[in-house]
């Protein structure tokens, strides 16, 4: 009887123990495969300014609704689209928790300002333009190529530095579809850098990131499956260090 009841006692025992590394183990799951809620960021610049005259600009970073204090990395892009001259500034939390810069532009033109900001293991990096008279004319320094590139939906770039090349294309729900660009810097494979795909359907807020690896030489690519129909946009990021920020907005078609 003793005996029967040591084994009752031990089974017993290994029966909760399995159940509570099961427990553990579903638990841990559900935590790897619990995707991050995006990092947004709301990029404040003014649409018009006087050359000369000192401006504020300010990212407000949200993750969840919630304001991102501890950000990793933010840094404000300030692009001439005339010259193709670019800066490219730390941004410091000010009292309001927004990352600010003060900024003063020397030159008449249209400029691209870009917040890149890398926070919770997440990248994005939203642009808006402003318009700045009053001043002296800039002085163009883009070739016929870097020129035609300032226009979304171009082959190449929207500022001087690597050509960018993405097409077009159509996708059906449920089925991969492999992203492939050709990323390439003065006729020679871009190597080493940073390309991200940012998808986005037009008649939702939602924005989907994907890490595209080099597959070779100048070459990224990742594969995709969109659930829903509609028309996309894709926009291809690329990075490498602070001399290279280019994107290009393609669209999907998704039967």
């Amino acid at each position: 009887m003793k005996r029967f009841l040591a084994i009752g006692s031990i089974l017993a025992a290994l029966t909760l123990s399995a159940c509570g590394t099961n427990e553990e183990h579903d638990g841990h799951n559900a935590t790897t495969n619990e995707v991050p809620e995006m990092v947004e960021v709301d990029l404040t610049v003014p649409e018009t300014v006087t050359a000369g005259e000192k401006v504020k600009i300010t990212a407000e970073v949200t993750q969840g609704g919630e304001i991102v204090e501890d950000a990793d990395e933010v840094k404000i892009e300030v692009l001439n689209l005339t010259s193709g001259e670019k800066e490219m500034i730390d941004a410091i939390l000010n009292e309001d928790k927004q990352y600010a810069i003060d900024y003063t532009f020397k030159t008449n033109g249209t400029y691209d300002i870009t917040s890149h900001v890398t926070a919770r293991d997440l990248h994005t990096m939203p642009t808006k333009q402003v318009t700045v008279t009053g001043g002296k004319e800039a002085t163009s320094k883009l070739t016929e190529t870097s020129t035609e590139g300032k226009t979304h939906g171009a082959d190449s770039h929207h500022g001087h530095g690597a050509t960018i090349d993405f097409a077009d294309g159509s996708a059906t729900v449920g089925k991969a579809v492999m992203l492939v660009a050709n990323v390439s810097l003065a006729d020679a494979p871009l190597e080493g850098a940073r390309v991200q795909y940012e998808i986005s359907r037009s008649d939702a807020d939602h924005h989907t990131w994907l890490e595209a690896p080099a597959k070779k030489a100048g070459v990224y690519q990742t594969e995709f499956t969109f659930t829903e129909t509609g028309t996309y946009e894709i926009e291809v990021h690329v990075t490498k260090g602070d001399d290279i920020h280019d994107h290009l907005v393609k669209t999907y078609t998704v039967k």
